[in-house]
């Protein structure tokens, strides 16, 4: 009785949705670069029959300004002063977190301190302190805000050396032989890169990041689309997505974690 009913619970939904336009989503471009959001919406046409169509992807600012000028349906991007701002001016709602990705340690190849994979992020940060290394920070809030939390949780306080340098500010890492904090993705995707920069995979939640998911409103957006957007919200803290994020790999690197279930009693298989 319950396969039957389950049977045509699933034929209604496909049927209510087969003229559905698609959803109109905006995502971060990390998440659209490694492949996971591709796998997310073919989940989520799958199960509910309802197609997504990615507008733009890119940086925050990117996905700032195009959210600006034409409604979107569906959004995602880091936690952010830019879509706090968003939700403020009553363009999205719903601000929901859902996956975290993590920052890494970068060093110049002679890594002055010594440090390893192998260390935890309180022993790397030691002998960080420990040996006078500089620790550099580009001028981004997602770093400064990773930063500030290990001094915090950590007592870190490094020779701080700040550069205003986006692209390019490997180079000074290399020549002053520092240490800093990169994106797992962009290092892995080679996305900026230095021959004499080397990188340290840590698991450490203090190097996590949070991602923000929220629908455009239902004044923006319309009834229908509000209502299947909020179907996309909440598959993306669903268990079936935590276990797929949890299980994703970047390609060509099978053993190396990228993204991280923002519920912990899905962290673990």
């Amino acid at each position: 009785m319950k396969k039957i009913v389950l049977f045509f619970t699933l034929f209604l939904l496909l049927h209510l949705h087969a003229d559905t336009k698609p959803l109109r989503v905006a995502v971060i471009g990390g998440i659209t670069m490694s492949g996971l959001w591709e796998e997310i919406s073919e989940a989520f046409e799958k199960k509910y029959g309802i197609p997504t169509e990615l507008v733009v992807t890119g940086p925050k600012g990117v996905l700032n300004a195009y959210a600006q000028k034409h409604p979107v349906d569906f959004i995602t991007m880091h936690s952010s002063d830019t879509i706090s701002n968003l939700a403020s001016s009553g363009m999205i709602e719903g601000l929901t977190p859902w996956i975290h990705n993590s920052q890494m340690l970068l060093s110049e190849r002679s890594n002055p301190a010594k440090i390893s994979d192998t260390d935890t992020i309180e022993a790397a940060l030691k002998k960080i302190e420990d040996t006078n290394s500089t620790f550099m920070i580009h001028l981004s809030g997602g770093t400064f805000e990773v930063f500030h939390g290990l001094g915090n949780r950590y007592d870190f306080h490094p020779k701080v050396v700040l550069t205003q340098k986006k692209h390019g500010f490997l180079e000074d890492v290399a020549s002053r032989k520092a240490y800093t904090l990169f994106g797992v993705i962009p290092f892995l995707m080679k996305k900026h890169s230095n021959p004499d920069i080397k990188g340290y995979l840590i698991d450490a939640e203090a190097l996590h990041r949070p991602y923000l998911a929220a629908t455009g409103t239902i004044e923006r957006i319309g009834e229908e689309r509000h209502r299947n957007a909020r179907l996309l919200l909440e598959f993306l803290v669903s268990q079936e997505v935590q276990n797929l994020i949890r299980d994703f790999r970047f390609k060509g690197f099978p053993q190396i974690p990228v993204f991280f279930p923002t519920r912990a009693k899905w962290r673990q298989p």
